[in-house]
């Protein structure tokens, strides 16, 4: 800081440690000669303790031995300088210590008098308050010289000078005080970044008082610890004070200019990117020419590695040579490395469902085609077949999978498209299988978990055969759009058709289950759909995590044998944790109104909504609710959990308003609960998780799966 031509300081920023100084004392001549001049005989004389001043030097100077601080000076620190003047030589304190002051330094000088001069009696109060040095006692020079860094270290001061005086009855010490200039405002440069309104709470306390160095290093270091929780570099070039206005230099690094260079994966060396260079810088919203440097560029990459579907992403900076103050520039260069085009894959698999028949419809084969960075937009297509064979038909079960995704369709609401086309069988265990018997409230025939289908294939030429199960295969088709819509949460809206038709094992259609319900709502082969689905999720993070979903689906009738339904879906869960124990509350509900098909009822029970039944065990409604409540305890440090557990669910009555009542047919109880304990095995593929439950019947079962879907 300069103010005037009497004060120049250089203040350490953010922070200064207390300094250690040596000091000397250059004394006066005594007042006149004769007797009250001459020295006393048994006391040294002061001018044989005084180390002369350098020349040009006075006032009081230190310098901490902190880390330096990047500056164009080269010492750091506080320094604050007075001409001599006419009068008496000031007291020096040099910024290097020396350890080994001399006997000078030790040997004890008598001060008769202690008083101070100041620009008002408040300055002078503060200046006494700190001072040790009391008149009629002896001192050495080191204990005066830290009397003159305490006054000094209030702050208020620009200039501590001590002028000594020789009298008959010892040596009469007189602190001459000089205050800081009064702080009428603050301006700060360079600090685009830093919200004027922190700024002005920092600084404001100050205004309209004497300038307090020691509250300005602290407000200077709280602006440096709001850069580095941003993420920001940031240098300080200058801090002065002129006609009472307080003006910090702050430099911000600023970006100038940008390129864009594709690096080939293989060989490392530039090359000719397919992605356009628009459709990467849209992701780069904080790397952009005259943008300062900021933390929140690591979370641009992210999102375009994640986004734009790139192997690798990265920054070099090339900082320019005719660096000025408050004009820091450096030039980026954006790396990018594209993953590979196109591609062909295969694989197969092992169903659990297909081991219990035998056979070849235990093996599953699939194959994938993959199309990215269509047309250089970082658009994908995607392609799968997936094929199983049946035992009982030589007919193999095919399903289609096809994508068109555009991760940005490029508003400014970050919305994605996704364009698909399905088709997928699945079978109706859950809904038409009869109720365990083990619960006590089937028949005596019953037989748990298998399917309760014995009417005869229908128009086929196994007609009178009796089939094992009963499948329902959708085809869908349709575009869905996805954005985030504020922190934590995102919300899509999609357009469907649909079309699904149920079947048995031997792929022929069948419209009704044993007890003649239909199988279908509208009683023809296939039930017809289309559907407006909006769906909001929201995703909490940190200590303690929260997820919440709110889907609605109208199924509207374009054509008079579609069908019309409404559909309200919720889910809530929440994580605590508790020391080192983890609790999971959850629960979910939905409700149906309109037409139903059976296939599209809740399904209650299994390892996804109440353990210790089986899947669908507890009933199918037209409504449900369903409670989950967990506790997780740690038995292997990152690798092992052990957890106990009690869940509930009810169809809330809602079981015979379903077509055909598939849950009360089948003497399902319509609402039930089950608790147990089990144990969670981290693995790379995802949570193994292996727990044995009991009904509220008392039946035991075992649930065995990866993660749980609930």
């Amino acid at each position: 800081i300069t103010s005037g031509k009497r004060m120049t300081r250089r203040l350490r920023v953010p922070r200064r440690a207390n300094p250690t100084c040596v000091a000397s004392i250059s004394s006066s001549a005594g007042a006149g000669g004769g007797a009250d001049s001459a020295e006393p005989p048994d006391r040294p004389s002061a001018k044989a303790l005084v180390h002369a001043p350098a020349e040009g030097a006075g006032g009081v100077r230190f310098v901490s031995n902190d880390d330096p601080v990047p500056s164009s000076a080269d010492d750091v620190g506080v320094d604050v300088s007075e001409p001599s003047g006419d009068g008496p030589s000031p007291i020096a304190l040099d910024a290097k210590v020396s350890e080994s002051g001399g006997e000078e330094d030790t040997r004890p000088i008598l001060i008769s008098s202690v008083d101070f001069e100041g620009e008002s009696p408040e300055l002078e109060q503060l200046a006494r308050s700190v001072v040790r040095i009391k008149p009629n006692f002896s001192y050495t020079v080191k204990e005066i010289e830290a009397d003159v860094v305490r006054v000094f270290n209030t702050g208020v001061f620009r200039e501590v000078r001590p002028e000594t005086v020789d009298t008959r009855d010892g040596i009469s010490l007189t602190f001459k005080l000089a205050a800081n200039p009064v702080i009428r405002g603050v301006v700060i440069k360079g600090c685009d970044e830093l919200p004027a309104s922190y700024a002005e709470t920092l600084f404001k306390p100050q205004f309209g008082k004497f300038l307090n160095s020691t509250l300005l290093i602290a407000a200077c270091s709280e602006i440096s610890k709001w850069y580095d929780k941003k993420k920001i570099p940031v240098e300080w070039y200058g801090v002065e004070v002129s006609d009472g206005i307080l003006e910090l230099g702050i430099e911000e690094p600023r970006i100038g200019d940008v390129e864009i260079r594709f690096i080939d994966r293989k060989t490392g060396e530039p090359n000719a990117g397919a992605t356009r260079p628009e459709y990467i810088t849209r992701h780069l919203k904080n790397v952009k020419p005259g943008k300062a440097l900021h933390g929140r560029m690591l979370d641009d990459l992210n999102d375009l590695i994640n986004t734009a579907g790139l192997e690798n992403a990265n920054i070099t900076w090339n900082p320019r040579r005719d660096r000025k103050p408050g004009a820091f520039l450096v030039d980026a260069v954006v790396n990018v490395t594209e993953k590979t085009s196109a591609g062909f894959s295969g694989g197969g698999g092992i169903s659990a469902k297909g081991l219990q028949e035998g056979g070849l419809s235990a093996l599953i084969a699939n194959a994938d085609y993959f199309r990215r960075n269509l047309f250089g937009r970082c658009q994908t297509l995607t392609a799968r077949v997936e094929v199983s064979p049946n035992n009982l038909s030589s007919k193999p079960e095919i399903d289609v999978k096809i994508q068109h995704s555009d991760p940005w369709i490029g508003d400014a609401g970050r919305t994605s498209r996704r364009i698909f086309l399905d088709s997928d069988s699945s079978a109706l265990d859950a809904i038409y299988a009869k109720a365990d018997s083990r619960d006590g409230d089937a028949g005596d025939d019953a037989d748990g978990g298998v399917a309760d289908i014995t009417d005869t294939n229908l128009g086929g030429e196994g007609e009178g055969t009796p089939f094992k199960g009963v499948f329902v295969k959708r085809v869908t088709s349709g575009v869905e759009y996805r954005r985030p819509l504020a922190a934590c949460w995102t919300g899509s809206v999609s357009a469907t058709y649909q079309r699904a038709s149920t079947h048995d094992d031997l792929k022929q259609p069948i419209l009704h289950d044993a007890y003649g319900a239909p199988l279908t709502f509208s009683g023809l082969p296939h039930d017809t759909t289309c559907n407006i689905l909006m769906r909001f999720v929201y995703e909490g993070r940190g200590k303690d995590e929260a997820q919440l979903v709110v889907s609605a689906e109208q199924a509207v009738p374009v054509r008079p044998e579609m069908l019309a339904f409404n559909r309200v879906l919720v889910r809530a869960q929440r994580d605590f944790r508790v020391g080192g124990a983890r609790l999971t509350v959850a629960a979910k509900g939905g409700n149906v109104i309109g037409d139903l098909p059976p296939y599209e009822a809740f399904s209650i029970g299994g390892a996804s909504s109440v353990r210790g039944y089986p899947e669908g065990g507890v009933g199918t409604g037209r409504k449900f609710i369903v409670g989950s409540a967990e506790v997780a305890v740690p038995l292997a440090p990152d690798s092992i959990n052990g957890c106990v557990f009690f869940d509930i669910g009810s169809d809330l009555k809602s079981g015979v308003s379903v077509l055909g009542d598939p849950g009360g047919t089948r003497g399902k109880p319509g609402q039930g609960y089950g608790y147990g304990a089990g144990v969670v095995a981290l693995t790379p593929i995802g949570p193994v998780r292996l727990e044995y439950a009991f009904s509220d019947k008392g039946v035991g079962r075992m649930h065995c799966g990866l993660s749980r879907s609930f």
